[in-house]
């Protein structure tokens, strides 16, 4: 005791570590509770034939286990043929209309993390490339147990 009263800094530091070290126990507050739910819509989408990039926008909400919103939930969303992967097929933007958002927009990677308003709602896009190749994935938010997914089909016909 004679050591930690002889150097005061020493033991607002050592106590400043052991309570910083003490906070991740208390709960890691990135994910939603057991039970609950994330829905996203729409939750299919299928385009044929698509020359020209098209964006696409979501509504993703997370609610508790009866049914009210989540507020400020976080989660993660990702796609298998999203960017960054090298034969990307679309592009996740953080907010709606892609790059065309009067208020500017942000591309991230598949696999970002985000989180809903206070309503329980966040508001995301997708743009998928204009190609004369067709294919299918699977858009999935996951935060703790709860998923919820988007069909995502792009198709390409043949002309005779």
């Amino acid at each position: 005791m004679k050591a930690l009263t002889q150097r005061p800094g020493r033991t607002i530091l050592l106590m400043f570590m052991l309570l910083v070290g003490l906070l991740p126990s208390c709960g890691d507050n990135k994910t939603i509770p057991d039970g609950s739910t994330i829905t996203i819509d729409p939750s299919s989408v299928t385009l044929t034939n698509i020359s020209t990039d098209s964006t696409i926008n979501f509504t993703l909400i997370l609610r508790y286990s009866d049914g009210t919103p989540i507020p400020l939930g976080r989660f993660r969303i990702s796609g298998a043929f999203a960017a960054p992967n090298a034969s990307a097929a679309y592009q996740f933007y953080y907010f709606p209309t892609g790059p065309d958002n009067p208020n500017g927009n942000t591309a991230v990677p598949s696999g970002f993390e985000a989180q809903t308003d206070d309503n329980g709602v966040y508001k995301f896009s997708i743009v998928v490339f204009g190609s004369n190749v067709g294919f299918i994935d699977t858009i999935r938010a996951d935060s703790g147990t709860a998923s919820g997914t988007v069909d995502l089909t792009a198709t390409v016909t043949a002309t005779p």
